[in-house]
């Protein structure tokens, strides 16, 4: 937990979630509606090795943990102090023993409240006495040059930064970044598309922690201050708060208010075109009629999820409850083969564990869909939902 350190005030706050966004925004875990804090200011990460602190770039004033300026990821132990903005710092309390600190000669008056380091009495005397008398109006001077230069740097990095943005919306991302960007948009489309199906079986709170991790994938990581990668992360909230209004069901706040200004589906490079797909997906169809005298159902087409993630014509689901184990085979096996990807959500535990229980509460209208398939026209993606050779 991050428990307040005086004249911090609050109560402790149980890192529950990861990660633990410190900020001024409304819906960050640790909500602070002071000067100087940005809407998300800090992050708190667990990982398997422990906590992590997580600034997030371009902050001013930058936090500091144990009174030293945090530029990146940066491991944390318990008894570490961080500082938010002057005057406002909490501790992480892991439980663990605190670490053995040597003493270090503090040439300064930062604010370092660290768990178990004392003052040392005869350098603060010595301090105090270097303070004291004539100095005093020399420290004036001193404290007025160093806050005008301050200012100076302030406007110039604004200046600096501002222009830098600009020119780096119309620069591509490096090889190596795009590489990460599109790992990073595979887990993230994933996990939306695993919400929505939560979401359309009426399963809130789950499709809400799967909508929270589509997000955090990219937000956690480095490139989540790209003036190129910020505007996609907008998207990706926009569409969740769509995939919430095209249901009729309240969008929940940190989505609320989100707006595209860029489709995601641009990010990554199709196999086939809308018009490909379309062609193939209906040559599949045609002869799904002639070998089993039925036609293939659609049951969506174009929604949000659809439209941000694949494009216009970009995907197609298939949710029923009425075709055999042979007719769903037939279908993976003849999409696959015409270079369309099938993804089946039919095998999801949370899904299978809702059907069976409406079935056995004799509630069969609630048991969903026997199969949901849903095809794109991303040959090359892999997920855990993307059928392979034997499925």
């Amino acid at each position: 937990m991050l428990v307040p350190v005086a004249p911090t005030q609050g109560a402790p706050r149980s890192i529950a979630l990861t990660p633990f966004w410190i900020g001024s925004a409304p819906d960050s875990a640790l909500p602070l509606q002071l000067p100087g804090v940005a809407a998300r200011h800090v992050a708190v990460m667990e990982r398997e090795d422990g906590f992590y602190l997580s600034p997030v770039a371009n902050v001013y004033p930058a936090p500091l943990l144990n009174g030293r300026s945090v530029s990146g990821l940066t491991r944390m132990q318990n008894g570490d102090v961080i500082q938010i903005v002057p005057g406002v710092a909490w501790r992480l309390e892991t439980g663990e023993p605190l670490p053995v600190e040597v003493a270090e000669e503090d040439e300064g008056d930062a604010f370092v409240p660290v768990a178990g380091r004392s003052g040392n009495k005869k350098k603060k005397k010595k301090r105090k006495a270097r303070r004291s008398g004539g100095g005093r109006g020399r420290s004036i001077a001193v404290w007025g040059a160093v806050l005008a230069l301050v200012a100076l740097v302030v406007v110039a990095g604004i200046v600096v930064y501002r222009g830098a943005t600009s020119e780096s919306q119309m620069t591509p991302l490096s090889d190596r970044d795009a590489a990460l960007f599109d790992s990073l948009l595979l887990v993230s489309y994933d996990h939306m598309e695993r919400g929505s199906t939560l979401l359309d079986m009426g399963l809130s709170d789950q499709a809400l922690q799967e909508f929270a991790r589509s997000t955090n994938v990219v937000e956690t990581s480095r490139l989540r201050d790209n003036p190129w990668v910020k505007p996609r992360i907008a998207a990706l909230e926009a569409t969740i708060g769509e995939i919430y209004r095209t249901r009729s069901i309240n969008v929940p706040a940190q989505y609320r208010d989100a707006k595209a200004t860029v489709s995601t589906a641009s990010a990554l490079k199709a196999q086939l075109s809308a018009a490909d797909f379309a062609a193939r997906f209906g040559a599949m169809q045609t002869r799904f009629a002639a070998q089993f005298h039925r036609d293939v159902v659609v049951t969506g087409r174009d929604h949000p999820e659809h439209l941000s993630l694949y494009g216009k014509g970009g995907a197609i689901d298939m949710r029923v409850n009425d075709l055999s184990r042979e007719q769903v085979q037939w279908i993976v096996a003849t999409c696959r083969a015409a270079g369309i990807r099938v993804k089946d959500f039919s095998t999801d535990s949370v899904l299978q564990a809702q059907i069976a229980s409406a079935i056995k509460a004799g509630l069969a209208d609630r048991a969903g869909t026997g199969v949901h398939l849903h095809v794109d026209r991303f040959a090359d993606r892999h997920d855990r939902w993307t059928t392979g050779p034997g499925s």
